[in-house]
């Protein structure tokens, strides 16, 4: 065992709640930094990276997810200000073209593209409503657009679900449409950032996002039926 992990174990295990904050804060700063700058997706993988490299044991010292979007915000703010709202308008186009596709799902963004937190390699996440599933799939394959069929588990209050998922790639954009059936629960799955019931968006409060970005903001060409702009 290095001394920094014996040193990051100590003040983990006995130390004062001062000392405790300070390495929470800690974490959420490299577990932030690796998620917006590394690639690494999913607060659990960042955080136990991030305590590993500062040799930090203990569940005590890992940050809420919350913690750690909020340090994401200062990271990308200080480091990225330029460059991260160029690609976050991108995938909102993005966005914006796909939901016009998919009007007949009644699509809804959702995630960090909509919170505005996205990585560059972020998937655009879109929540469509449908029943069956299969639609979607009979609608992509009508257009002649790929796709890829996934599955994507959402926390709901009464336990996890598991939802079927397809992944496209409109201009190069990964694109993930998470199908939700009509008749089943009514409120948003939780979301991994605070637990609450996940931000969603029609195009409308897209098209709104966007132009508050940029008051210039023209709308790119849709997306034509091979799914490419």
């Amino acid at each position: 065992m290095t001394r920094a992990r014996r040193r990051g174990q100590g003040r983990t295990q006995g130390a004062p709640r001062g000392a405790l904050a300070q390495q929470r804060a800690e974490v959420a700063r490299v577990a932030a930094r690796l998620m917006a700058e590394e690639g690494v997706h999913g607060f659990s993988e960042a955080k136990a990276r991030a305590a590993d490299q500062l040799g930090i044991q203990g569940r005590q010292a890992l940050p809420r997810n919350d913690e750690v979007e909020s340090e994401i915000r200062a990271w990308q703010a200080l480091f990225q200000a330029d460059e991260q709202p160029v690609w976050l308008a991108r995938m909102r186009r993005t966005a914006l073209d796909a939901m016009d596709l998919l009007t007949d799902f009644t699509p809804h963004l959702a995630g960090s593209v909509l919170r505005g937190t996205a990585p560059q390699d972020a998937e655009v996440t879109l929540h469509l409503f449908t029943e069956p599933p299969e639609r979607v799939a009979t609608f992509l394959l009508d257009r002649g657009i790929p796709w890829e069929l996934d599955a994507w588990v959402g926390r709901f209050g009464r336990g996890e679900v598991e939802l079927p998922m397809y992944r496209i790639m409109p201009g190069g954009q990964p694109v993930r449409l998470i199908v939700f059936p009509i008749e089943g629960p009514r409120e948003a799955p939780r979301s991994p950032v605070d637990g609450k019931p996940m931000a969603r968006a029609n195009r409308a409060r897209v098209a709104e996002l966007l132009a508050a970005e940029d008051p210039e903001n023209r709308e790119e060409p849709r997306m034509n039926t091979n799914g490419h702009e």
